[in-house]
């Protein structure tokens, strides 16, 4: 298992790193032989915050984050909650295999809220910062993001989701070969699903 570590605005502790490497322990005893950790700690004013990022052989993914005034409880939180996800999951994730077939790209914009528009403009009088895109008569894009929407089917993409602790997730069916979109409803027990109906074309074609 390659782990990584990564320390922003706090000084490396060797005595973290190992702490946190005999807590991650307890993850390996529900998965085989994860491809990659991340652990990211964090400083920001009082909060300090740990986060983990675990890529499994079988191409699933694990997140956790947690921000506690004392960074060794942020890691036992933050671990205890992906532990409780992983054994939520622990058969469907030893038996899950990738869906052959190609993912569709997406691209994720985030958009700046009307308040954040003006502030980057009173900062920036005379340009435009790189990752602030006007768009004539809408919105600011204030980042964009590309990425592949993974072959998943609605059941293991709801268990992708609850693994990387979103609140929802976009997708490849490869019953359609359409974007769908999986979601936690207000109730936090149900979900809902997002897909495409054919047009009346397909529908003839079919």
């Amino acid at each position: 298992m390659q782990t990584h570590f990564v320390f922003r605005q706090m000084e490396t502790s060797q005595a973290l790193q190992n702490y946190a490497e005999e807590r991650l322990e307890k993850i390996k005893r529900y998965v085989a032989d994860p491809l990659k950790v991340s652990c990211t700690f964090s400083v920001h004013k009082f909060n300090q915050i740990a986060q983990f990022e675990v890529v499994l052989r079988n191409g699933l993914q694990l997140h956790a984050s947690e921000s506690t005034e004392n960074m060794y409880s942020s890691v036992d939180l933050a671990l205890a909650k992906m532990e409780r996800q992983v054994r939520r999951y622990k058969k469907r994730i030893k038996h899950h295999k990738q869906n052959e077939g190609r993912s569709a790209k997406v691209r994720l914009n985030v958009i700046a809220a009307e308040n954040d528009t003006d502030e980057i403009a009173l900062q920036q009088p005379e340009e435009t910062p790189a990752s602030v895109t006007p768009i004539d008569g809408g919105p600011t894009i204030v980042h964009t993001k590309e990425f592949q929407a993974e072959r998943l089917t609605p059941d293991q993409a709801i268990m992708q989701m609850n693994l990387m602790h979103k609140a929802f997730w976009v997708f490849t069916n490869p019953e359609t070969e359409q974007i769908n979109v999986v979601y936690r409803l207000e109730d936090g027990e149900t979900y809902g699903l997002i897909q495409p109906e054919p047009s009346a074309e397909t529908a003839e074609t079919g």
